[in-house]
């Protein structure tokens, strides 16, 4: 046997291996991730009381995709949850953004004071300004109570339900945001406009 008819028939069994591979990886069963560690009742939620689908969306107030793709969610949001929508956030702040952590705080110390969404649409908004000098400007921008609110960013409770959003997150293998889950599933996007479509099929 020729060495280039060695190779040839190297080439055809690693291909036919790629190709089996490949099918039985397709064939797996779509993992469902428990709710409990998703959306458990600890999480900010909204939309459906109810509800017939469950969106949950891994994200970080410093990180440019979720920049982008937060009116599309906001769209979502409002269009769908008369039909049966939850959705939940979950912070996944990444080590690479200084502001993160210390926006999420924000975030939920707005929320002490019933102004979570509120403050989560500010930051995204200014998210070029992010510095612990715009924190307690947009707490005075929604009306807060800022010497509560500044109170409110260090204790061991908000400090615990980042934690908690991050090691959830860590749990289900994430490594980017925004991600997001579609009734315990993860969901594969190659445009940001594909999550309507996911949404609309899941409440059919």
């Amino acid at each position: 046997m020729s060495n280039e008819t060695k190779i040839f028939l190297g080439i055809i069994i690693i291909t036919i291996i790629a190709i089996v591979g490949g099918a039985f990886l397709f064939s797996q069963p779509t993992k469902t991730i428990n709710p409990e560690i998703l959306s458990p009742n600890t999480a900010w939620a909204t939309g459906s009381a109810t509800p017939k689908s469950t969106l949950v969306e891994f994200s970080d107030y410093e990180c440019p995709a979720c920049k982008q793709v937060k009116p599309i969610v906001n769209e979502i949001i409002s269009k769908y949850s008369a039909k049966g929508l939850r959705f939940v956030y979950r912070h996944f702040p990444l080590p690479q953004h200084k502001y993160a952590i210390k926006a999420a705080a924000t975030a939920e110390a707005a929320g002490k004071q019933g102004k979570f969404w509120e403050m989560g649409d500010l930051l995204f908004d200014r998210q070029s300004e992010l510095s612990d000098d715009l924190f307690p400007k947009l707490a005075t921008e929604l009306k807060l109570d800022v010497d509560q609110f500044s109170k409110d960013q260090i204790p061991q409770e908000t400090n615990k339900r980042i934690g908690d959003d991050t090691a959830a997150g860590n749990q289900v293998g994430i490594n980017a945001t925004p991600t997001f889950f579609l009734n315990g599933v993860k969901v594969n996007l190659k445009s940001f406009g594909e999550l309507e479509v996911a949404v609309a099929d899941s409440l059919k």
